[in-house]
């Protein structure tokens, strides 16, 4: 170790003052290469803490990071504050508790600065700012929304019921990009404005996004609201019987070996059917209603009756007359004919007819030659056709699947015809997504270690190479005669104690490769002049 500071030392001193200073400045910024590098490696990955802002939420949260010390960074023209990983969620909470961003809206924290001599007025205007801002942060939290913005208008309280007017909400929504929103996110983003709002009214709620098309549906759109309802149903039902028939010739055929699509209109008419049957051959008697009337005289007087007859010298009533006898009967019967009375509610969103189309690709074998041999390193395959008799098995088996009814006129159709090959290699797909797991994986962990290897690397192609050149001893002098210079080449080897064989043995023993090389060029020029 002695020796060779020593020998670093000579030699840095055998250097001239811009060779030392060349040489202190190289070391310096190769030794200083390392640290930077790793620290680099070990840069805090920054995440968006706040997208989206106004000028003002910009410098306003700015300043506050910058009063806690914070590392930040402000990107895409001021509108996005990027801040540590580990750290964003810590923020977030710090600037939600001072208000920020205030374009965000302001919820009920308002209230908790309230003040002296505070009008009424101001009271409610306060109330539906803060009503607006619960509402949007509430919304926000939707993994599809990017921004929000409610406006509400809440009308004052009438006395009579007559004379007031209905609430009213509009929500403007910006989506992130590729993330739309479904019907029914859309109808719960409305019912939840709706009951978060004294008085309103699913109806009265409008919600659009940042493009300007209309995204809820009032209640006036209801045939338009149940046709989309009807459509989206209707769809769900021929993806699962599509899913249903896939799946099964998936495990018969392989993958991307058929392709099936189905149709079916389902019925949306909701049918009340009432019938009353009568049955003459079945009676019965619903009232009975009797009357017996009998009366029997015998010896009564006769004679009219009244004055003359009880007078004196008149002829007298016969007496012992003819016997006299009355009957009467009455009889009702009321009978009650059998009579069945039904009433049918038929369910709707019954299929009202089935089409199915399935298509299936053949097989594949290898060309043949010209002689008939199988042509191994020919990647092109010659296409095979499907027989019928397994055609046919594979429309039984879908008809079973979807279950097929003939009395509903339902169709299937599977027609066997050649796929488009993919151009995609075997296995390039999987080794691409394999990279990209991989990379998605360990991508942080590789980036410290990438830069900490390049580090090494210029220590040893730079530095290395500086200090071997430093460390050789230096040249010792020659030492020429007194007498002063040679005047010839032969008088100066003469002088030398080696013999130029010698030397040149030396300086192959030394650098092999490169005396290798020179005897081959010799050798090289040699037989071209011989030729």
């Amino acid at each position: 170790m002695a020796t060779l500071t020593e020998s670093l030392l000579s030699n840095f001193q055998a250097l001239t003052l811009a060779q030392r200073i060349g040489v202190v400045v190289v070391m310096a910024l190769a030794i200083a290469t390392i640290p930077m590098l790793m620290m680099m490696g070990k840069e805090p990955e920054l995440v968006v803490l706040f997208s989206q802002l106004n000028p003002d939420d910009t410098r306003s949260i700015a300043q506050e990071l910058g009063k806690q010390g914070a590392v930040y960074e402000v990107g895409e023209g001021g509108n996005t504050i990027k801040v540590p990983a580990e750290r964003v969620h810590e923020l977030r909470l710090q600037m939600a508790s001072l208000g920020l961003p205030e374009s965000a809206g302001v919820g009920f924290e308002i209230f908790d600065r309230t003040g002296l001599g505070v009008t009424p007025f101001t009271q409610q205007m306060n109330y539906r700012r803060a009503l607006q801002g619960e509402l949007a942060r509430t919304i926000s939290q939707l993994s599809q929304v990017e921004r929000v913005r409610v406006h509400l208008v809440i009308p004052e309280k009438r006395l009579f019921a007559t004379e007031q007017k209905p609430a009213q909400a509009a929500v403007v929504l910006t989506l992130k990009r590729g993330t739309p929103l479904g019907g029914t996110q859309v109808q719960g983003i409305v019912h939840l404005v709706a009951s978060s709002v004294e008085g309103l009214e699913p109806s009265q709620v409008t919600v659009v996004d940042n493009h300007g098309q209309v995204l809820s549906q009032n209640s006036a759109d209801g045939d338009a609201q149940l046709t989309a309802s009807q459509i989206e149903t209707q769809r769900r039902v021929e993806r699962d019987l599509e899913q249903r028939v896939q799946t099964m010739l998936d495990q018969v055929l392989g993958r991307e070996k058929s392709v099936v699509r189905v149709t079916a209109p389902l019925e949306f008419r909701q049918v009340e059917i009432t019938e009353e049957s009568f049955d003459p051959n079945s009676q019965v008697v619903r009232s009975e209603n009797r009357s017996q009337e009998k009366v029997v005289e015998s010896g009564a007087p006769l004679g009219v009756p009244g004055v003359r007859t009880n007078v004196p010298n008149e002829l007298k009533a016969s007496e012992g007359g003819r016997p006299k006898e009355a009957k009467r009967k009455n009889e009702t019967l009321n009978y009650e004919v059998n009579r069945k009375v039904s009433k049918i509610i038929e369910p709707t969103g019954a299929i009202k007819r089935l089409s199915v189309a399935v298509l299936v690709d053949g097989t594949y074998e290898a060309a043949q030659g010209a002689e008939g041999q199988t042509e191994g390193n020919s990647s092109e395959k010659k296409y095979v056709a499907r027989p019928e008799q397994e055609i046919q098995n594979l429309v039984q088996i879908v008809k079973k699947a979807v279950g097929f009814s003939e009395e509903r006129g339902d169709q299937i159709e599977v027609i066997n015809v050649a796929f488009e090959s993919p151009t995609i290699l075997d296995g390039e797909d999987g080794v691409t997504a394999g990279v990209q797991s991989f990379l998605a994986a360990w991508g942080g962990f590789l980036k410290p270690v990438l830069f900490f290897i390049l580090g090494v690397l210029v220590l040893w192609f730079v530095v290395r190479p500086m200090a071997l050149n430093l460390s050789k001893p230096a040249a010792e002098p020659v030492l020429l005669p007194q007498k002063g210079l040679p005047a010839t080449v032969t008088e100066y080897e003469a002088h030398i104690s080696e013999t130029p064989q010698e030397q040149a043995i030396k300086l192959a023993a030394d650098n092999p490769a490169s005396a290798a090389q020179v005897i081959r060029t010799w050798i090289k020029e040699e037989q071209a002049e011989k030729v």
